[in-house]
């Protein structure tokens, strides 16, 4: 539970770090194939949650205009 929290309070600058850092312990070639699928997994977790912040920014970057529909900042 710890670990979600952690998750969700970690900034999108040090989540791009993290995944950065897990391709290139993907890289390495002493890692075992049960590494890599575990690095794989943590990865791909790391993108969910980034591609979810990304899409929260994308919204808020919405207004709304004088006729009360959303537009593009």
């Amino acid at each position: 539970m710890e670990q979600e929290n952690n998750k969700q309070e970690m900034g999108l600058e040090e989540r791009f770090a993290a995944i950065e850092l897990i391709l290139d312990q993907m890289e390495d070639e002493n890692v075992t194939l049960d590494e890599s699928f575990e690095l794989y997994k943590k990865g791909m977790e790391q993108m969910k949650v980034a591609n979810q912040a990304l899409d929260q920014i994308e919204k808020a970057m919405l207004v709304m205009n004088e006729s009360g529909e959303l537009e593009e900042f």
